[in-house]
């Protein structure tokens, strides 16, 4: 029973945050933001391959193995159009020249690739600010290489793997190891090299960095997804229809098309990463809170989803028997109290007897002012039917008020109403968050 129950609310946890994500993925079009990165990243890929071409050409034309490695990254990576043997014929004065202006053109690229990045990271995670210039450029001058760098490293292990010399070795079980290493590195490095660029942009792109082993797993995710695309677009949409249809553009425009939907893979694993850190308190504001502007299917979806929760509602929710005391005037705590359903009474000692200064009604919030002006409790609260509350720490209660613009703007307005009433000898009970009227959850029962 605890094995199905444990699944049940990772299901509908993944569920949650899997709602939200593709919500707030598409509500951002974040998919302009993936087609901006794609468009620079293909300027950074194509300067960066001609500068290696001029080395190749200028430098080592006597290694034509070096020549043929280099061709299989090309392969490798769908970037046919740009040969290392293209430019054998061109004159040394062009390719001097072509050689100074990739080194221009990936400079200008690489630092609209970044802007970009950082633009959408600011979307995702919801903060303006902006990393050290210095900072930025290293990462977005050096991302690019790196990948290429270990794609090099792999076409080399590759390479060791058909042409070492194992006999020379003496021992075949050295041998045999020897070959193992050299076939993971071949496999194992490009993979570990992208995800290892990954999790450093989702690591240190935003300024409040998230939990280092949710970014290690889920830029994991974003890399292994990023593979299956390319297994996809290699075999099943196939480079060849490209060419047929467009010609010599056809290898542009494929990995154009396929650098895209990697951007997109990797922004909505970036926004998957930020609402997995916060989706406890999405799904809070979305039981206190009915959006107006939601269509009767969203509301029907986030009413299964988040009013049906029994991960949220016993982790945050208590239920209270007629006559319970659930807060007494003096004490000296600081929960926060959401009232789901049922009815509760606002006491006050009056002359060593308690008056009933009010009730409250279901979608209140009660016992904010303790903990917002810092002072005792100034009644007593006591159920007067059976009753659902929501119990909120501060640090809940912060960050739901720093995450959604409009429970924030109720709380302070209810604050100051209450203030006011009270300077005028006036007990307010507190503030309706919402004129919805929820109805009762069993936890126990999962049904509404």
């Amino acid at each position: 029973m605890t094995l199905l129950k444990l699944v049940r609310d990772r299901g509908n946890w993944f569920l949650q945050v899997s709602y939200v994500t593709l919500n707030l993925f598409f509500k951002t079009k974040m998919q302009n933001h993936a087609a901006a990165v794609a468009y620079y990243s293909l300027l950074s890929i194509a300067p960066m391959m001609l500068l290696i071409v001029y080395l190749l050409n200028t430098y080592l034309s006597g290694y034509p193995e070096i020549r043929e490695a280099f061709n299989k990254i090309l392969s490798a990576a769908h970037l046919n159009f740009l040969n290392a043997s293209s430019a054998r014929n061109i004159d040394s004065a062009m390719i001097s020249f072509s050689g100074g202006v990739s080194i221009l053109i990936l400079l200008w690229s690489s630092k609209g690739l970044m802007k970009s990045v950082q633009s959408a990271f600011a979307v995702i995670f919801a903060d303006s600010r902006k990393r050290s210039f210095i900072v930025s450029s290293l990462i977005s001058f050096l991302s690019i290489p790196f990948i290429l760098m270990l794609l090099a490293l792999s076409i080399f292990g590759d390479y060791l793997v058909d042409h070492f010399n194992y006999a020379a070795l003496g021992v075949p079980v050295l041998g045999s190891m020897l070959k193992f290493c050299f076939i993971s590195i071949g496999l194992l490095t490009p993979f570990l090299g992208v995800w290892a660029v990954v999790f450093l942009l989702y690591y240190q792109m935003p300024q409040k960095r998230p939990r280092l082993s949710s970014t290690l797993i889920y830029s994991f995710f974003c890399t292994s997804s990023v593979y299956v695309l390319e297994v996809v677009f290699a075999n099943v949409v196939g480079i060849e229809q490209y060419i047929r249809l467009y010609g010599s553009l056809g290898d542009i425009i494929f990995v154009l098309i396929w650098v895209y939907f990697g951007c997109i893979l990797f922004f909505m694993w970036a926004e998957f990463l930020y609402v997995a850190g916060k989706i406890d308190v999405i799904a809070l504001e979305k039981i206190f809170l009915v959006s107006e502007d939601r269509s009767k299917f969203e509301y029907r979806i986030e009413h299964f989803l988040f009013n049906r929760s029994s991960r949220i509602f016993k982790k945050y929710g208590q239920n209270c028997l007629k006559g319970d005391t659930i807060i007494r005037q003096n004490d000296d705590t600081a929960s926060i109290y959401y009232l789901y359903s049922g009815q509760v009474g606002l006491y006050r000692e009056n002359h060593g007897k308690e008056v009933r200064m009010g009730g409250l009604r279901p979608g209140e919030i009660f016992g904010e002012m303790a903990y917002l002006l810092g002072e005792r409790r100034t009644a007593t609260v006591v159920a007067e039917a059976d009753c659902f509350l929501f119990i909120l720490s501060p640090e809940t209660l912060e960050a739901l008020m720093n995450y959604s613009t409009k429970l924030s703007r109720q709380i302070i307005e209810s604050l100051c109403q209450r203030i006011a009433k009270m300077n005028k000898g006036v007990l307010v009970s507190g503030f309706a968050s919402s004129t919805y009227k929820h109805p009762v959850f069993n936890p126990d029962a999962g049904t509404v």
